[in-house]
């Protein structure tokens, strides 16, 4: 199978299904008579725009974006979900998520403050976001706790 299928086939898969882990969606791509190794998984993730979201049961289990900006989910994402907390030192904002959604709060993040931005690092589960001064942090901290 080409990549590409593989790719469409893990969109289809992640919208048909409440798959929580990358070994759960290696079970449903094995039943596709695919063996990909979960290195390759995580990569085809990463590329799709993959990320934990919410779902109507509570769990947390894959959305995927197709634009890398518009999340496609089986319920509607909200952000104040996602954020456990928020904290600023001088020019710095430190923000934790809920685990593997930080991906995502940056995409969302950069698309709305690109031009207040100097830095922004993601890991799993948490944000440093280092703006230019400690006023624009400050301004930052405000508008993104108004999401909360």
């Amino acid at each position: 199978m080409k990549k590409n299928e593989r790719l469409e086939l893990i969109k289809k898969i992640i919208l048909s299904h409440e798959v929580e882990t990358q070994n759960e969606l290696l079970d449903y791509l094995k039943k596709e008579g695919l063996t990909p190794t979960q290195a390759t998984i995580s990569r085809d993730m990463n590329e799709i725009g993959i990320v934990k979201v919410p779902s109507k049961s509570g769990r947390y289990i894959y959305g995927l974006s197709k634009n890398k900006s518009a999340i496609i989910v089986p319920q509607p994402l909200n952000i104040s979900s996602i954020i456990v907390g928020i904290s600023r030192l001088k020019n710095m904002l430190h923000i934790d998520v809920i685990p593997g959604n930080s991906r995502f709060l940056k995409r969302h993040i950069v698309s709305e403050f690109s031009d207040q931005i100097f830095s922004l690092i993601a890991d799993d589960d948490s944000l440093l976001l280092v703006a230019p001064t400690e006023a624009t942090a400050e301004a930052l901290l405000s508008r993104i706790n108004r999401w909360t």
